[in-house]
């Protein structure tokens, strides 16, 4: 890693800290009673806890499934699913089926809401706010299945488009700060690269409105040093490294969003560092992978290997 690299990651790091202690502060002003309530369990096997406050800001809940445990003593994994939507839209919502299908094979799963990019009132919502709010998510699913005698001690992130990106941005570049070790990442369709990102489109332009740089022609974007500089900070290749979680990758050939650019640059950084992999290619698909029902199956048999050997069970 270059000495820019390591400014960028050192810059995140300090914004992450900072920012989980602002979040832990005000987590624990919550009445605990509250926070604890078993008021929206479901009545079957599998119990649903809905709608966990995990922060103060308005969009700071998350889902928790815990299925039946024989051996509460056994420590526990959870699988936590992002959803998609830009960074700009979405709701934990479409993650619910995943949710139910690996709750239902055995393991701890949650599913969580993350603020959008922009700004919310007079604060700014950057990525480094979703990082932080992943965190403090991990550490109130740990916290709350503590209280149901359940001892949480490893996670993996499983995301789709922009939960797919955060999922390894913070599986990446938060190894040593995360509350839970996440020992595994699933990215379905997710920005792994963002010098990939055609800076004429239309994506390109709700991006750095977004982010606060207004709108530049494609030219000076290419030379803005600013822009260049984040551009490498959020994109989680920037992080792989000796160490990084074992990862599984789902992506279409014909995603025209996410382009198979992401997948090469990947592949080159887990190769270059000895770093576990899993690519299902999914040839007939865009960036929705829906046109391959077999890569749809095998994706669903390198998932539960992966667990397996993540988690132990």
């Amino acid at each position: 890693m270059n000495k820019g690299s390591y400014i960028i990651s050192g810059t995140l790091v300090l914004l992450f800290v900072a920012g989980l202690a602002l979040f832990a502060l005000n987590l624990y002003d919550a009445p605990m009673g509250k926070m604890f309530s078993r008021n929206n369990v479901a009545a079957d096997t599998v119990q649903v806890f809905k709608d966990i406050k995990y922060g103060n800001r308005e969009r700071n809940t998350l889902d928790l499934y815990i299925p039946p445990i024989a051996d509460k003593g056994q420590e526990q994994g959870v699988v936590l699913f992002l959803h998609g939507g830009s960074w700009t839209s979405g709701d934990k919502s479409s993650m619910a089926e995943e949710c139910r299908t690996y709750a239902d094979k055995g393991y701890l799963t949650a599913t969580m809401n993350y603020s959008f990019l922009g700004k919310s009132g007079e604060e700014t919502i950057d990525f480094t706010t979703m990082l932080t709010e992943i965190a403090t998510a991990l550490s109130t699913i740990k916290g709350y299945a503590a209280a149901q005698c359940i001892n949480v001690s490893k996670a993996a992130l499983s995301g789709y488009s922009a939960g797919a990106h955060l999922a390894m941005l913070y599986g990446y570049s938060m190894v040593e700060q995360s509350p839970l070790p996440v020992l595994f990442v699933h990215s379905k369709a997710g920005p792994a690269d963002f010098s990939t990102f055609a800076l004429d489109s239309d994506d390109a332009k709700q991006f750095m409105e977004k982010s606060g740089l207004g709108v530049m022609s494609p030219e000076e974007l290419a030379k803005n040093e600013q822009f260049l500089a984040m551009l490498r900070a959020i994109s989680p290749v920037t992080y792989v490294q000796e160490g990084t979680p074992t990862t599984l990758l789902s992506y279409g050939r014909q995603d025209t969003l996410v382009v198979w650019e992401n997948v090469n640059s990947l592949m080159n950084a887990f190769a270059a560092t000895g770093v576990e992999y899993t690519l299902v290619e999914y040839p007939n698909s865009g960036h929705g992978l829906d046109k391959d029902p077999d890569s749809v199956a095998r994706t669903a048999e390198a998932m539960a290997e992966s667990l397996r050997a993540a988690f132990g069970y």
